[in-house]
């Protein structure tokens, strides 16, 4: 019987193709064994890339519009919706559920995940709150970040953190994009048959680090970013952290 987890073992990642990263995140959750040390990947992606929810359909976007955009395509092995990830840091957390660190459900899971993404920004001075859910309209859209579900992240109401879990034999993968710049703007002009709507609809319902800190800074800082999202896992998680 193993002991108590003590350990966080923190993976930073280059930037890679939408296919790479997703496999990537699908691959921990694959190795990972119940009371294993649990894993902080953080990483980036290299071009661009629209993903969709596990559930979704790919006909409801324009892969040709995408493509010549220069950028890929790819679905997640976590349930939500369409997010383009450009401008952006993006975590993933595979860790085991039940257990005494990420607790017995989804919503435990989740609030205790989201405890550490509330220290990580008021660490650089922003107040954010967690979403108490979105009507069902919004809830039927294709665009992540056009409406803040349960357990997302916002500021003043607009959301800077979009996440999604896959549960699976006493284990769980949960990954999310923490806004950085505005280029998650560009989705809606990527959506098929009419479906994008104006893209200042979802820029009214979001906000982004380089909005709140300066996008100079932001862009010239996302390494360090990254090992302050690590430190805040640690400490909030109480765990020594593992670079691997």
């Amino acid at each position: 019987m193993s002991g108590p987890v003590t350990r966080l073992r923190v993976i930073q990642d280059g930037p890679a193709t939408g296919a790479v990263n997703m496999d990537r995140d699908a691959s921990l959750l694959a190795e990972h064994k119940p009371g294993d040390d649990p894993v902080l990947r953080l990483y980036r992606w290299e071009p661009a890339a629209v993903t969709v929810g596990y559930n979704q359909d790919f006909s409801d976007f324009d892969e040709t519009a995408i493509r010549a955009a220069g950028y890929d395509l790819v679905r997640r092995p976590t349930g939500g919706r369409a997010i383009l990830h450009a401008d952006e840091l993006t975590y993933a957390v595979i860790g085991s559920s039940p257990g005494p660190v990420f607790g017995a459900t989804l919503h435990e899971t989740y609030m205790k995940i989201n405890g550490a993404l509330l220290a990580f920004l008021a660490d650089l001075g922003i107040t954010a709150d967690i979403s108490t859910g979105e009507s069902r309209d919004e809830a039927r859209g294709l665009v992540c970040f056009r409406s803040a579900g349960r357990h997302e992240i916002s500021v003043d109401g607009r959301k800077i953190i979009g996440s999604a879990q896959r549960r699976t034999s006493g284990k769980f993968l949960q990954h999310g994009s923490i806004l950085a710049g505005p280029r998650h703007l560009e989705l809606p002009t990527f959506l098929g048959q009419g479906r994008g709507g104006e893209a200042n609809e979802l820029a009214a319902a979001t906000t982004d680090l380089g909005q709140l800190l300066g996008a100079a800074q932001t862009s010239a800082d996302l390494d360090v970013l990254a090992a302050r999202l690590a430190g805040a896992f640690s400490r909030v998680f109480e765990l020594e952290i593992l670079t691997t």
